[in-house]
């Protein structure tokens, strides 16, 4: 199956050919949102990663279905 992964802020990933803020992933069957962040190396530095959906906000171990739309955002906090 494909998802398609957006990825905003820091979690860009800087490549030679430039930076990458969207990519389409194919996945087997049942993979979760958990699954993903491992696979693309996602560690966000001091903070949790907010994820949705298809617009909704969802936790790691949310299932995902061909076509759905992943987006990945860092999450802020401070003053």
């Amino acid at each position: 199956m494909i998802v398609h992964v957006r990825l905003h802020t820091t979690l860009r990933k800087e490549t030679p050919q430039g930076v990458i803020d969207r990519l389409d992933l194919e996945l087997e069957p049942g993979a979760t949102v958990a699954e993903v962040l491992a696979r693309l190396e996602i560690r966000p530095r001091g903070g949790s990663v907010l994820m949705a959906v298809n617009g909704k906000l969802v936790k790691g171990d949310h299932g995902l279905d061909d076509g759905d739309e992943l987006r990945l955002v860092p999450s802020v906090s401070g003053g």
